[in-house]
C-alpha cells in the first residue's frame, strides 16, 4: 500500500510539472505543446507595408527565436504579395502597420489568430489596451488578425542649438499647436545664408491623426472631408506654411525628421518616436551628434487631446502557411516579456502596458537618451481611429488640398470640397470595379 501511495504521488508530481510547464512555455492557461513539431522548419517573413529595417528584424526576431526555438529558423524575403499568391510562394509571416490591414484583408490570407491565442493560453491582459483595441476593430466577427510588437507614440523634438542661437527659450510640456507655431515662427529665419525652419509636423494628415478624423464613415462608405474639424486641420497647417520660408519659388521647401536630425536645421519635429529615435541612434553611432530633447507632442487644445492615432507594427500569419502553430510562436515569443523588454531598452516603444518599471527601463541601452525627457511618449493618450480600404486614397487626397490652399490660394472650403468629390467618386470606381 506504502508503495502505491509513493507511485502514485510520484505520477501526480510529474503530471504537475508537465503541466506546469506547458504553462510557462505558453505564457498563460495550459496547453499540450508535445503536440508542436520540434521538427527543423524555416519560416519566411515578409514586410507586407511599411518599413522595418533588417538590423530590427535580426534583433528583435532572428536572435531572439533561435535561442527560444532552435529549430525555427526565419529569412526575410521581398517581392510583390500578388504575384507571391498566384505562385503560392506566399510567406509564413507578415509584417505591417494598421493602415495596411484593410488591404490583406482584402487578399484573404490573414489567419485568425484567436483560436491559436486560446490554444497556447496567451494573456492580452499583459498588452497596453490601445494596441489591442486598434487591432480588434479590423475584426467584423471579433476576429483577431495580428499581434503588434512594437508601438509608435510620437513626440516634440527640439534642436537645442537652434534655440541657443536665437535666445529662444525651450519648447515646454502641454503646449497647444498654435503656440508651437507661434514658436516656429520666431524660429525660422535665413541666418548667415541658412535656411532654417521652426518645425517639422509631418503633414497635414499628420495633423488630422490628433482628433483621429475619418476619411470616409465606415457604414455608408461615403467621404465625410467637408467638416469643421478638417477645416481646422487644414487652416492650422496652412498657419504654419504662411510662414515666410517654408515656401520657397512656388515649391515647399524641404523638412522632414531626417532633415531635423542630419541637417539640424529644423528647430522642432513632431513625429513618431521610432522613427526620430532611430535616426538620432544611427547619427550616434557615425561618430556625429546633435543637442536634442523632447517634450509631448502639441494638441489642438490646451490639456486635452490625443498624441495622434494610434499606431502599432504587427505581425500576422498567412492562411497558406504550412506551420501556422511554429508561425504563432514566434509571433507570441516577440510579443511577450522577454523580447518586449530587449525592445523597450533599446529605444523603440515595446506594446505591453506602460508600467512605471517599463517607462524607467526605456531606452536603458543607448548611451544618448540618458536624461532626456522620455516621459514624453508617456503622457498623453492615443486615439484609435476606424480605418477603412479607401484612407490611403483620402490621405493623399487630403494633402493635396493642403497644398491646393498653401500653392494656389484655394480658401479651405474649396479645398476641402473638392477633395470630398474626389474621394466619393474614387470610392464609386472601386465598387464599380469589383
Amino acid at each position: 500500500m506504502k508503495r502505491k501511495l509513493v507511485l502514485t504521488a510520484t505520477v501526480l508530481a510529474l503530471l504537475l510539472n508537465i503541466g506546469c510547464q506547458s504553462q510557462k512555455e505558453s505564457g498563460g492557461k495550459s496547453t499540450d505543446i508535445s503536440e508542436v513539431s520540434t521538427e527543423p522548419v524555416t519560416l519566411k517573413l515578409m514586410v507586407a507595408h511599411g518599413f522595418f529595417a533588417q538590423e530590427d528584424f535580426e534583433s528583435y526576431f532572428v536572435e531572439q527565436i533561435k535561442k527560444k526555438y532552435p529549430h525555427i529558423t526565419l529569412e526575410m524575403v521581398s517581392g510583390k504579395l500578388q504575384d507571391m499568391i498566384t505562385s503560392g510562394e506566399v510567406p509564413d509571416i507578415l509584417i505591417g502597420g494598421l493602415p495596411g490591414i484593410t488591404a490583406l484583408q482584402e487578399l484573404q490570407i490573414i489567419e485568425d489568430l484567436n483560436p491559436y491565442i486560446k490554444k497556447f493560453g496567451m494573456d492580452l491582459s499583459k498588452f497596453d489596451p490601445v494596441s489591442i483595441e486598434s487591432i480588434k476593430k479590423f475584426g467584423a466577427k471579433g476576429e483577431m488578425v495580428a499581434l503588434p510588437f512594437r508601438m509608435n507614440i510620437p513626440a516634440l523634438f527640439y534642436n537645442k542649438d537652434i534655440f541657443d542661437r536665437f535666445g529662444i527659450a525651450y519648447p515646454k510640456e502641454g503646449m497647444t499647436w498654435d503656440e508651437t507655431i507661434d514658436l516656429a515662427r520666431k524660429l525660422t529665419r535665413n541666418d548667415g545664408g541658412v535656411q532654417y525652419l521652426g518645425l517639422y509636423a509631418g503633414g497635414v494628415d499628420r495633423f488630422a491623426m490628433g482628433l483621429t478624423l475619418p476619411y470616409v464613415n465606415k457604414q455608408t462608405n461615403e467621404a465625410v472631408l467637408t467638416t469643421d474639424s478638417w477645416a481646422k486641420v487644414l487652416n492650422l497647417h496652412k498657419m504654419m506654411y504662411d510662414i515666410p520660408g517654408y515656401v520657397t519659388d512656388g515649391k515647399l521647401t524641404s523638412n522632414s525628421h531626417t532633415v531635423f536630425v542630419k541637417d539640424q536645421k529644423v528647430a522642432m519635429a513632431g513625429y513618431w518616436g521610432t522613427d526620430v529615435i532611430g535616426e538620432i541612434d544611427k547619427l550616434t553611432r557615425s561618430g556625429q551628434e546633435i543637442h536634442w530633447d523632447m517634450v509631448t507632442l502639441p494638441t489642438f487644445e490646451k490639456g486635452k487631446g490625443n498624441a495622434w492615432q494610434a499606431e502599432t507594427h504587427n505581425m500576422f500569419v498567412t492562411t497558406t502557411s504550412k506551420h501556422k502553430d511554429q508561425a504563432f510562436q514566434v509571433l507570441s515569443y516577440v510579443a511577450g516579456e522577454e523580447v518586449q523588454k530587449i525592445i523597450n531598452k533599446s529605444g523603440r516603444i515595446p506594446i505591453l502596458k506602460k508600467t512605471e518599471e517599463l517607462k524607467k527601463e526605456f531606452g536603458a541601452d543607448l548611451e544618448f537618451l540618458k536624461g532626456k525627457n522620455t516621459n514624453a511618449f508617456f503622457t498623453l493618450q492615443q486615439g484609435v481611429h476606424e480605418h477603412t480600404k479607401f484612407d490611403t486614397k483620402g490621405r493623399s487626397l487630403i494633402v493635396e488640398a493642403g497644398n491646393e490652399m498653401i500653392l494656389k490660394g484655394s480658401d479651405v472650403n474649396t479645398a476641402l470640397r473638392n477633395a470630398q468629390e474626389k474621394l466619393n467618386l474614387y470610392i464609386k470606381e472601386q465598387a464599380a470595379a469589383q
